[in-house]
């Protein structure tokens, strides 16, 4: 068999007993090693810390951020249009705009290496070793495998471990496997098939001791402990969000159609006799104006605009992209510890003799309830520092629900504390000893099966009355129901004596019953209703945690998670194939003791049944998980590691802002895609046009000039294709379910942009024949078609917001549309009736009735792409299958 940092062979460490371990790893369990040994051990198994992965140079992530379709179309867009046709200007705008874009990709790509600077600082920088027996202090770098470390209340964990002694040991672990109660650690095995959540045997890095004491002897240290195999996790890549897979897929297509493009007109013009240069020069620009060189820089803004109005809801976007990506989410896998619940243990409800009261100041006189307000202050270790509370999560729950009905500090001076027997896993209860006139007070408080037993009497409104077997079975069962809704339960007796006795445990007799507590992480305020939202909007919500089943089944059946489907439990997760989760995922609505790996294997079962998957968290065990997830999205509260691993930080923690911002991430993709139809049906018509000019009006000249094509590409491409990516959202954007196969260019978008393209064309080429028929020369009769063909682009983009919003909405709601509109029909107007722009783009001044015929056959154009649109079946765009 082999030793590794796990254990022996398939036989983990915390399934060996002590001698056996100290036996494998060849340490005294008494003494430690000895300062040579452990000096040799370092020198062969490293320094006890998280390497940090140098990763690429700065200059590599730049340069990765041109490594996408689009982006290197549009860079052989910007050489053409600077080399080939001598527009320097186009082509230091479209530069400019691929560079802007590239510097904010790079900003993003520090998030690995912050992630992982992050795990290392939940090491502590010293701890407490025995070596020779002695105790000393040492840097945790010098840790090594087999090393003996004292442990204590308030200590940080630096290294795995297996206990060899624990006294009252509690472990905060919920960073590790969101369990939200410290652990109880003792020695003894446990099974090897253990979760982390359960192996009581061991203590593992980067968590918190937070009462007793202990020692252990070290197992893992560094990359091989749980955390350092969270941060190995944390290496794979992040998957692409949707936006930038579509934004590669529409570069690719753009780049192989403007090629074809060019090649075919080119063919066209010289078959007519027209001069090999001169169309080289056309073919060119048109496939230059084919590719919408603004696209990149509205989806920026876009983004950058859901930035701003996502940081005035408390969410902190880390990745642009992630803020649309969030509008495509189909299944968010939540965290439940400190993300559906406040991650504080609070009192839901206390039984006592003919009395349940969920509000203790409900009956602030009732003697009952004077009585155990009195026996929890006095039994309890935890104490108030300013304006937080300090020690066990559950005695601070006790003192959080009676701190306003006793004075805690007077009650104290009162009955000063004699002895006590501190809680432990074998007598699970906490007995204290105080002082009273006459005597002494006893209090005990613990587990109902235990503390019920021990009872011969009841305390009631009227005074103390016996606790007969019936009374007895009732006390138990309140328990256990209150178990069965996953809360926490104790029991709270006393019995008043005549002195002061040597072994209090010997008088742990005969006591009288005061009340059975129940109390449980209490669900956040806002959580049930953001769940229901969610629902509402088509988005499957499961809730992960590391708490046990029963407790995992009561807060997902509080927020309505089980209506059709089941708690899955994390053992049997930890087993199953990935084929075979992919095949049941969907039936789950909530997963309990959970493992890290585990989440990950959560999120890509969903990933493969084509789902867009949202992870939330907060804890050191939720990043490989934020990591893996389609949209990381933690908690402002949470971890370094969480918040640096993920897309998306909500700074208040609250869940119902994921909502809101899927909202924003909706609408933005829907005017991304509202601004896609725009620009490439206007790009289609456009092609359209000198297609079929040349077959028609080849004799008489060119349909369009180049100057003229960039011309249009640059005012359509600009202030009002920019204004269209700030529409409102639609009406009922969170009433309809998030879309599966979600395209901006899909093969129906293709048809349809065909189909309002040719209309446009249309309307341009019905410019031509009235121009040629009203007898117009060439010229005017191009700047008849030139001037039409920015009008009708003008009116089509009224058109759209119509088809995607009604006629109000499509009318107003947007002024910025109205301005932008504006705005290019005057600079066209210039272009036409201006001396300099008559000489640069080789138009002729129109007449007012040339005016009105590009006005009306604009309109017309408009009007038709509406109503084919609306009501041709086949033309109505459908949302479920793609865009445009």
């Amino acid at each position: 068999m082999t030793i590794t940092n796990s254990g022996l062979g398939d036989r983990p460490f915390h399934s060996f007993d002590v001698g056996e371990v100290a036996g494998l790893l060849s340490v005294d369990p008494i003494r430690g090693l000895s300062n040579a040994e452990a000096e040799s051990r370092l020198a062969s198994s490293g320094p006890n810390i998280l390497p940090s992965d140098e990763g690429p140079t700065k200059l590599q992530l730049f340069a990765r951020q041109f490594a996408n379709a689009l982006v290197l179309t549009l860079i052989a867009a910007a050489f053409i249009a600077g080399a080939v046709l001598g527009d320097w200007i186009d082509a230091t705008v479209i530069l400019i705009i691929v560079f802007l874009n590239a510097v904010i990709g790079y900003s993003q790509e520090q998030k690995a290496a912050d992630a992982a600077e992050g795990l290392r600082r939940l090491a502590a920088p010293y701890a407490t070793v025995i070596r020779d027996g002695v105790e000393v202090r040492v840097q945790t770098e010098t840790i090594v495998p087999g090393d003996l470390i004292r442990l204590a209340a308030g200590d940080r964990v630096f290294a795995d471990g297996r206990l060899v002694t624990a006294t009252h040991l509690g472990v905060a672990e919920s960073e590790l496997t969101g369990e939200s109660v410290p652990t109880e650690k003792a020695p003894a095995p446990v099974d090897p098939e253990a979760s982390i959540g359960d192996r009581s045997s061991m203590v593992f890095s980067g968590t918190t001791v937070t009462t007793g004491r202990g020692t252990a002897i070290v197992t893992a240290t560094g990359t091989e402990t749980q955390i350092g195999r969270i941060a190995g996790m944390l290496a794979a890549d992040e998957p692409p969000t949707p936006l930038e897979k579509e934004l590669n897929k529409v570069g690719r297509r753009l780049g192989i159609i403007a090629v074809g493009i060019a090649i075919v007109v080119f063919g066209i013009g010289v078959a007519q006799g027209i001069p090999a240069e001169s169309m080289f020069l056309l073919a060119v620009a048109l496939a230059v104006a084919a590719i919408p060189e603004g696209l990149p820089a509205i989806v920026g803004i876009a983004l950058g605009r859901g930035v701003q109005a996502m940081a005035r809801m408390n969410a902190i976007v880390r990745r642009l992209p992630a803020v649309e990506a969030l509008g495509a989410v189909t299944v968010i896998c939540t965290d439940k510890t400190g993300t559906l619940t406040r991650n504080e243990i609070w009192v839901q409800e206390t039984e006592m003799a003919a009395l349940n009261v969920s509000d203790l100041s409900s009956a602030p006189n009732d003697p009952r309830i004077v009585r155990y307000a009195e026996l929890a202050a006095l039994c309890n270790d935890a104490r108030r520092s300013g304006d937080t509370w300090i020690g066990d999560p559950t005695e601070i729950a006790l003192h959080r629900s009676i701190a306003h009905l006793v004075d805690i500090p007077e009650l104290e001076r009162a009955h000063p504390r004699i002895d006590e027997v501190p809680f432990d896993s074998t007598r699970k209860r906490m007995t204290t000893l105080h002082r009273s006139e006459g005597g002494s007070l006893l209090v005990v408080k613990g587990a109902p099966e235990v503390v019920v037993p021990m009872c011969s009497s009841l305390e009631s409104d009227s005074g103390i009355e016996p606790l007969d077997e019936t009374r007895s079975r009732a006390a138990l069962s309140a328990a256990e129901q209150m178990a069965e809704r996953g809360l926490r339960t104790l029991a709270v007796a006393y019995t008043e004596l005549s002195d002061i006795p040597a072994d209090i445990e010997s008088v742990e007799q005969d006591l009288v019953l005061v009340a059975v507590t129940g109390m449980s992480d209490e669900l956040r305020p806002e959580a049930k209703a953001s769940v229901e939202e969610a629902t509402r909007a088509g988005i499957e919500v499961v809730m992960i945690t590391g708490d046990h089943e029963v407790t995992a089944r009561s807060i997902a059946r509080d927020l309505g998670l089980l209506a059709d489907r089941e708690v899955f439990a994390g053992r049997e997760l930890a087993t199953m194939a990935s084929s075979e989760l992919t095949g049941r995922v969907e039936g789950i609505g909530a997963y309990a003791r959970v493992d890290p790996a585990d989440k990950v294997k959560i999120v890509r079962a969903w990933q493969e049944k084509d789902a867009i998957v949202a992870m939330t968290g907060d804890g050191v065990n939720d990043a490989p998980a934020l990591r893996s997830a389609d949209i990381g999205v933690a908690m402002g509260s949470g971890t370094d590691v969480a918040r640096d691993a993920s897309d998306i930080v909500l700074a208040d923690d609250n869940f119902s802002t994921i909502i809101l911002a899927v909202r924003e991430g909706r609408t933005i993709f829907a005017n991304i895609r509202k601004v896609i139809s725009f620009l490439l049906a206007a790009n289609v018509s456009e092609v359209i046009v000198v297609f079929t000019g040349f077959l028609f009006f080849a004799s008489l000249g060119e349909p369009l000039l180049a100057t003229q094509l960039l011309w249009i590409n640059l005012i359509t491409d600009g202030l009002p294709a920019l204004a269209l990516g700030f529409d409102p959202p639609e009406p009922g954007v969170m009433r309809k379910p998030p879309e599966r196969r979600r395209s901006l260019l899909g093969w129906d978008s293709q048809l349809r942009l065909l189909v309002r393209g040719t209309i446009m064309a249309a309307a341009v080429m019905a410019a031509f024949w009235i121009g040629i028929a009203a007898g117009y020369d060439w010229e005017l009769t191009r700047t008849l078609g030139f001037t039409t063909l920015v009008l009708v682009q003008m009116a089509y983009l009224f058109a759209l917001r119509i088809h995607e919003s009604g006629w109000r909405n499509g009318l107003g709601s947007n002024y910025l549309i109205h301005g932008a509109v504006l705005i290019s029909i005057l600079l066209q107007a210039l272009v036409v009736m201006s001396p300099v722009g008559n000489s640069i783009f080789h138009t002729v001044p129109m007449s007012p009735a040339a005016w009105g015929i590009a006005l009306i056959l604009s309109l017309a154009g408009a009007l038709t792409v509406l109503m084919i649109s609306t009501f041709v079946p086949g033309m109505t765009q459908r949302r479920s299958d793609d865009g445009a």
